[in-house]
């Protein structure tokens, strides 16, 4: 019976158009100028990003990717590191930002940042901020993803796999 239930919840799925979020990445596209971010809001984020670096770059403008996102209850800003925040195995530094009180204010606090290939936010929902999901390539064969929940002022490792 339980079978029968599986595969008529995935046609279920299938045909109302529901989709899950993918696993994504910044791209060469997701740049500060395509974000539209004011000299302000530049300084506000890499001001953020500097305390949960690994790393400082001669320019924070040239090493990171930016996109802005939708957080939930608020917006928000995801930055990736693009050389110098990278690791050998293609992990670059994965940043949220979210707009607190006026101001970009990043979702670690000034913890490092975590180190991924690939991350997804939502479908759900913490303290009104949607979970970050992040995939590390650890080997060419395998991948450790963590799911971050906002405590009410930063993320928090949830889970390992």
């Amino acid at each position: 019976m339980k079978i029968v239930q599986c595969i008529a919840l995935s046609a279920l799925l299938c045909s109302s158009g529901f989709a899950l979020p993918q696993m994504q990445s910044l791209t060469a596209k997701d740049t500060w100028a395509a974000a539209k971010l004011s000299p302000q809001e530049i300084q506000q984020i890499t001001a953020a990003v500097e305390d949960s670096a690994f790393d400082t770059p001669d320019s924070w403008e040239q090493e990171l990717r930016v996109r802005r996102v939708d957080l939930g209850a608020t917006p928000g800003i995801i930055a990736q590191g693009t050389k110098l925040l990278c690791g050998g195995t293609g992990n670059c530094q994965i940043f949220v930002l979210r707009k607190a009180n006026g101001k970009w204010v990043s979702l670690f606090g000034t913890e490092q940042a975590p180190l991924a290939d690939s991350f997804q936010l939502g479908p759900a929902v913490t303290n009104g901020i949607k979970d970050l999901t992040v995939s590390a390539n650890s080997s060419a064969e395998s991948s450790t993803r963590v799911t971050y929940k906002f405590d009410g002022k930063i993320y928090r490792a949830s889970n390992k796999k």
